[in-house]
């Protein structure tokens, strides 16, 4: 009989601590408004008088003196008025904004990015297969960034600015 109870205990902490490890789903989905649009990755949501600061996930948009920056900027902003927004929160960054995977309607606004040669899949946050996948699409076919090959990743641009 202790024998179950300690098994049934231990089992109850693994169902807790997988649970704990998995994204945060956002089931209150398409009450989002969008209040303000950082850049290509960056962008502020209201629900309920509160603001969110989301980032997306796994991605890397370019900088603002980069080429395709408003462009990123642009799509992002049509993409989150084209339908419900739902939000897939994976992490908090450094500056407490959600590192989120992000919906509008059922199409993935991270994948989207990077699909159009928008964003480079951010490998050093993201072992993301999908996203892995697309870059190398768009890179085959020149889509965007993949168009310049000395395009500079934005996190090297940002590494070269502070020198």
């Amino acid at each position: 009989m202790k024998q179950k109870k300690t098994l049934l205990t231990l089992l109850f902490l693994l169902i807790a601590a997988v649970i704990s490890f998995l994204p945060r789903v956002d089931r209150d989905s398409g009450n989002y408004k969008v209040l303000r649009i950082a850049d290509g990755d960056s962008f502020t949501l209201t629900r309920n008088n509160e603001e969110l600061e989301i980032r997306l996930y796994g991605i890397d948009c370019p900088e603002q003196k980069q080429p395709l920056y408003r462009k990123a900027e642009r799509f992002t902003s049509t993409m989150l008025q084209r339908g419900e927004i739902r939000l897939v929160e994976v992490d908090k960054d450094r500056y407490g904004r959600r590192v989120a995977w992000v919906y509008i309607d059922s199409v993935c606004l991270n994948e989207e990015l990077v699909r159009h040669g928008l964003a480079w899949h951010y490998k050093y946050h993201s072992s993301d297969t999908s996203l892995a996948r697309l870059e190398d699409s768009a890179r085959t076919v020149k889509a965007g960034i993949w168009s310049d090959p000395h395009a500079i990743p934005p996190w090297m641009f940002r590494r070269k600015g502070k020198h």
